[in-house]
């Protein structure tokens, strides 16, 4: 849950998270005190992004990404996107189900496309999700994609959204390539830019 308050004290206005009701035991809300933020304060550059294990991030698709909870045994790596020490999320990359791709008169074949498979967020936090994948994508291309030869990312986000998340990854050098039907179209990125 995400709260607004006012400090009539500091004349400050911020948002909080607290533990949800209803008994998540997720790895965000099992263990948990509330973090606050002020409303406007840049905080992308505190987004922390950390590897952590199949099961963690497995745990948190469970409880928060309905769609798609199972982890296929195919991902190259799992990362948890933390705020002030405390686990928010995860996101997953893989080598897409798709294998061969033409974008911009280039051809991207097998293990040079990968997929942000799942952009996970558990709680209701403005602006954590496009901070967290800014962050986790600049991790995996500093730490696999070079060593890797991936040379194209891509994700797919709702058709109909265009919300921060979108806006962030425009920022990143990502570029919308199309639409498939009404549900997603499908945002890619080259990595070796």
């Amino acid at each position: 849950m995400t709260s607004v308050h006012h400090d009539d004290a500091t004349g400050q206005t911020g948002f909080q998270f607290t533990r949800a009701s209803g008994g998540c035991d997720c790895p965000i809300h099992r263990d948990g005190e509330p973090i606050t933020a002020p409303l406007g304060l840049r905080f992308a550059e505190r987004v922390q992004i950390e590897t952590i294990p199949r099961h963690v991030a497995g745990a948190i698709y469970e409880d928060h990404h309905s769609y798609m909870d199972s982890v296929p045994l195919t991902n190259l790596v799992h990362h948890g996107l933390s705020y002030q020490g405390h686990l928010m999320g995860a996101i997953t990359w893989r080598h897409p189900l798709i294998r061969s791709l033409n974008h911009d008169k280039t051809r991207y074949e097998g293990d040079e496309i990968v997929e942000a498979a799942r952009i996970c967020i558990g709680v209701d936090f403005p602006n954590l999700a496009s901070a967290a994948l800014a962050r986790s994508m600049d991790q995996f291309i500093r730490r696999e994609a070079r060593r890797r030869g991936i040379r194209l990312l891509l994700t797919f986000v709702r058709a109909d959204y265009s919300g921060s998340m979108v806006k962030a990854l425009r920022a990143k050098g990502w570029h919308c390539t199309g639409k498939r039907g009404q549900a997603k179209q499908g945002i890619d990125r080259q990595a070796d830019s």
